[in-house]
């Protein structure tokens, strides 16, 4: 009988976990995932991997125009790529999906670290369902001003 209880208490705290996950959640989970894969395979096959077919950035020098944008700039041997020894981390601090689920937004804190850089920031990314999968459709982000 115990074991019986056991194992409904399990079902039950399990049930009421995933009944409290929901897109928002989802969607930051992906966020957090990104960051990671950024650490694992590299800035830029990371941003490949996530971004939408029309996804854009909005920050640096040459901001990114769509996927095949990147996807040509960071396999280019001749052009700029991110530096290895440069870590850009990110945190989602909160985020948000549309009623319909197709649409979403998160933001939060980034650095970039390494040789010669050292600067934290903001980031905004907004984010839609693209074959059932969150791609990234817009990213921005700023550093934060100096002490």
């Amino acid at each position: 009988m115990k074991a019986y209880l056991a194992a409904g208490i399990v079902i039950l705290l399990s049930t009421a976990a995933s009944a409290q996950a929901g897109p928002k959640e989802d969607l930051l989970a992906v966020d957090r995932a990104f960051a990671r894969a950024s650490l694992d395979k590299g800035y830029d096959q990371a941003y490949i991997a996530n971004l939408a077919t029309d996804g854009q950035t909005f920050t640096g020098a040459a901001p990114i125009k769509s996927k095949a944008d990147a996807v040509a700039r960071f396999n280019d041997p001749k052009r700029p790529h991110a530096d290895p020894k440069v870590k850009i981390t990110w945190v989602p601090d909160t985020g948000g999906v549309s009623a319909d689920g197709t649409l979403g937004w998160t933001e939060g804190h980034s650095s970039h670290v390494g040789p010669g850089v050292s600067t934290t920031g903001h980031y905004m990314t907004v984010w839609v369902k693209e074959n059932g999968a969150w791609k990234v459709r817009a990213d921005i982000g700023n550093t934060d001003p100096k002490p």
